[in-house]
């Protein structure tokens, strides 16, 4: 009786260590630890996907935090619209022994919009829930269920994308009716999906387990690159009530030529004979798709619009003539229709757009590589790429948002693979002349024009625009020095073969020259230093330099009578596989003249030539701040 007893005792003990303590921290292995902010412990989802318009999408999660710098890692995010129903969400905050500390549920939940206030309709909402918990560690368990009435934008599993969260195991399941066609695109997973059959069911499963988080390496390609990456999508598909079939980019095109772009571009009569006669003194395709382009920019403005067919259909070219607005997409379709009214034939083209280069997946055609739509104009030998949303974008440039990398153009003949405009280190150039005098105060004056070209035009772009006020807050702020004033500001935009920005400015700088008792201290090199990078030894990803450029710095200071210029002249050369540095200073009379010109090269290198790059890096540094004394003259 007494075993017995004492029998049920461990038992319930055990039961209630289940209970609380599963999710200990310390029970997490000690190789998850280093370098993680956070780890899950448990990150697990199934798609059942019983039909198209009927799937099912649930699973739980398990993270643990494990100090103020995991907290962005907290928030629980889930996003729906028409076609997904969030049917439950529950969970409860652990403390770090795995006791409750609270629970929460869907009425817990914060309900917002999906966009930003510059949506004029929008569909799509979310719904999030902050823990704000202060103690760490501390650990939230939660499971989720929601309904979608399409299968066509599944979620896919990244269970690494983020490079300081580890994990303990994570699963992902896909479900369908036998004899299903499914294409999957797996990326840096080793192994197959564990496939079973069940009754009239197929499931396919993948999982991970013992992740480390790793470190996080400056000037490394991102995560869609180097996570694990499963995507899934069925051959045939709804997607908002409009059914289909594709697999590959070229059927997928078709569909979205037939579904989704049909009869859109329809404009007006009087719209057409308008197009028509604004072009009909040019010859040139080119010069007349200019003519239009620059028409759509003042009759239109942008507005964000996220709705209809999952915000992928735009709206007719006829309401963005009506009523003078429209989202990318609709602003595309409305350039379009404006250039087949002249007989140009263009291309509404899929993107991702953003800082970082990010290509759409040119072997696996799916619905949501690209966020937004930008034009293709097939010019013979001359491809044009527009942007169509910002109305003072000059025709024919795309900048960093959308530039050099694989797009989809939805062509008569089906999607192709494209790739955009780019913008190599020799033509992204910012090459500086300045013409300054300083007095033996070290107060320096002068103009200084600089020519901005490839991506680097936008550099100072949005100061065009602006009134002189916003321009000269601007300049202080990208010149950051100290007791700067401008007294002169002008700008002017070239378009010939290259875009072209031009700023001319006349400043003044009190101070710069330093005075240290009957020394004035110069460093001749103004404008431009060199931003520090980051050392990492044993450096264990590739590098990834997105953006090369060229920077050209020509400055002439005239030094004041009092102050004697006798310098010995300087000359800093350095040059590696990664670019170049140039620095030179030399005295011509009471002038010094001062030629600087770094080239860094866009590619990616093996890890290994992290170190040249450092090396470049740091010698460029030093340079630029080379700084000479120069002793004032007493005229008595």
């Amino acid at each position: 009786m007494k075993k017995n007893i004492l029998y049920i005792i461990v038992l319930l003990l055990g039961l209630c260590h289940y209970s609380f303590g599963q999710y200990q921290v310390e029970s997490i292995p000690k190789e998850l630890l280093s370098r993680a902010v956070a780890t899950y412990r448990e990150d697990n989802m199934e798609i059942h996907m019983k039909s198209p318009t009927d799937v099912i999408i649930k699973g739980n999660k398990v993270l643990t935090i494990h100090n103020q710098s995991g907290d962005e890692y907290a928030p629980i995010v889930v996003f729906y619209d028409k076609s997904k129903q969030i049917k439950e969400i529950k969970g409860e905050i652990l403390d770090q022994f795995g006791k409750q500390i609270k629970k929460f549920s869907l009425r817990d939940f914060d309900d917002q919009s999906a966009s930003s206030g510059s949506n004029l309709f929008d569909d799509s909402r979310y719904k999030s829930y902050q823990p704000h918990i202060n103690t760490y560690p501390y650990s939230i368990s939660y499971s989720y269920e929601y309904k979608s009435s399409q299968n066509l934008a599944m979620p896919s599993w990244n269970p690494n994308w983020y490079k300081d969260v580890s994990v303990e195991k994570s699963t992902y399941k896909i479900i369908v009716p036998k004899n299903s066609k499914l294409r999957i695109n797996s990326q840096n997973f080793d192994g197959q999906p564990k496939v079973e059959d069940v009754d009239k069911w197929s499931s396919y499963t993948w999982q991970a387990e013992n992740l480390k988080a790793i470190r996080n390496e400056a000037y490394s390609p991102g995560r869609h690159i180097t996570g694990i990456e499963v995507m899934v999508v069925p051959e045939e598909f709804q997607f908002y009530k409009k059914s289909g079939q594709f697999n590959d980019w070229k059927s997928y095109g078709l569909w979205m030529n037939e579904n989704l772009l049909k009869g859109k571009r329809i404009l007006p009569e009087a719209t057409v004979a308008m197009a028509k006669n604004l072009v009909k003194d040019l010859e040139d395709p080119k010069a007349k798709a200019k003519a239009l382009y620059e028409f759509m920019q003042k009759k239109t403005r942008y507005i964000s619009i996220q709705v209809g067919i999952g915000g992928n259909e735009p709206f007719p070219a006829e309401m963005v003539d009506r009523l003078g607005y429209g989202d990318c997409k609709a602003l595309v379709n409305y350039m379009q229709a404006l250039l087949e009214a002249v007989d140009i034939p263009s291309y509404y083209t899929i993107v991702q757009a953003g800082n970082e280069k990010v290509d759409i997946n040119p072997t696996f055609a799916n619905l949501q590589d690209g966020n937004h739509i930008i034009l293709c104009l097939p010019f013979a030998n001359d491809t044009t790429w527009l942007e169509c949303t910002n109305q003072d974008m000059p025709f024919g440039y795309l900048g960093d948002f959308t530039d050099d990398r694989l797009v989809l153009a939805c062509t008569p003949e089906g999607g192709k693979v494209m790739r955009s405009k780019s913008y190599p280190y020799h033509e992204s150039i910012q090459h500086r002349v300045g013409k300054f005098r300083m007095d033996k105060t070290g107060k320096l004056t002068g103009e200084m024009e600089t020519t901005y070209t490839g991506w680097q035009f936008e550099n100072h772009f949005a100061n065009v625009k602006e009134n002189r006020d916003k321009q000269i807050e601007n300049l202080r702020r990208w010149y950051n020095i100290n007791r700067i004033g401008f007294n002169q500001v002008e700008y002017k935009i070239e378009q010939n073969k290259k875009h072209q920005l031009n700023e001319k400015i006349g400043l003044t700088i009190d101070n710069y020259g330093l005075l240290n008792g009957s020394i004035l201290v110069l460093i001749p090199n103004i404008f431009n230093k060199t931003p520090a990078i980051p050392e990492i030894r044993n450096r264990q990803e590739v590098l990834k330099i997105s953006r090369g450029y060229t920077d050209i710095d020509e400055i002439e200071i005239v030094m004041d009578d009092g102050v004697d210029t006798k310098i010995i002249p300087a000359e800093k050369i350095m040059e590696n596989e990664i670019g170049s540095y140039k620095l030179t200073t030399k005295v011509e009379g009471k002038t010094i003249k001062t030629y600087r010109k770094i080239e860094i090269k866009e590619g990616t290198y093996p890890a290994d030539k992290y170190e040249a790059f450092v090396n470049l890096n740091r010698f460029a540094k030093e340079s630029d701040d080379i700084r000479y004394n120069l002793p004032l003259i007493d005229k008595k």
